[in-house]
């Protein structure tokens, strides 16, 4: 009898430690690279909520966001037109405000760009609705 209770306590910390990383790699929606001028890009991604930001931007950039929304069947349903931050920010968020309910996945691409004196650099998200 202990066998079994012991082979279905592993089972079930089996599972839960799959669910777990299940989780995890569903709700990881964030994405940095190194951006020259800028220190890090970071973008996030959760639900409709979206955050663009760098370390530094004295080269007066723009931040940028930009998304496309998928159904289970990959098609898709929304593309978003690019929106951008006042010049200058280092942090950008907000969240689309309107979202069909037969979304599946959000696919965001963060960015900055139209400085005078720095490249522009992108990262890519994603979340599941």
């Amino acid at each position: 009898m202990k066998s079994t209770k012991k082979v279905l306590f592993s089972s079930i910390i089996a599972v839960l430690a799959c669910v777990s990383i299940t989780a995890a790699t569903v709700f990881a929606n964030t994405s940095s690279t190194p951006a020259p001028g800028y220190g890090t890009l970071t973008g996030t991604l959760s639900g409709q909520t979206y955050v663009t930001s760098v370390t530094q931007n004295s080269d007066n950039a723009y931040l940028t966001i930009k998304g496309s929304m998928q159904d289970q069947n990959g098609n898709t349903v929304v593309d978003t037109q690019e929106i951008r931050s006042s010049r200058g920010e280092t942090r950008y968020s907000g969240s689309w405000s309107s979202v069909p309910s037969n979304v599946y996945v959000i696919y965001g691409t963060h960015g900055v760009q139209g400085g005078s004196r720095y490249g522009a650099a992108a990262v890519y998200t994603f979340t599941h609705r």
